[in-house]
């Protein structure tokens, strides 16, 4: 139920912000969701997706976005999926 609720949520976020939002962070577009999920899993968002506060949640989003970059150099993720 939770993971239902996770992902949920984490399409509610994509589709309010837009895969451009994320794009112009160098998220590419084939991680957006991963990204998401760290997000979701890193803080406490759901209060604000369920009150509907989308603009609330670009304030995680960019405090871990520099984590998730550095995370995404050191891994193989994206050589991975780029396969």
């Amino acid at each position: 139920m939770a993971y239902e609720q996770m992902n949920s949520s984490v399409t509610q976020i994509r589709n309010y912000l837009g895969k451009d939002y994320f794009l112009r962070f160098k998220i590419p577009e084939n991680l957006i969701d991963n990204f998401l999920q760290f997000v979701y899993t890193s803080e406490n968002i759901q209060p604000y997706i369920s009150s509907g506060n989308f603009e609330a949640v670009k304030i995680p989003i960019e405090k871990y976005l520099p984590i998730y970059q550095r995370r995404l150099r050191n891994s193989h993720l994206q050589d991975v999926i780029n396969k």
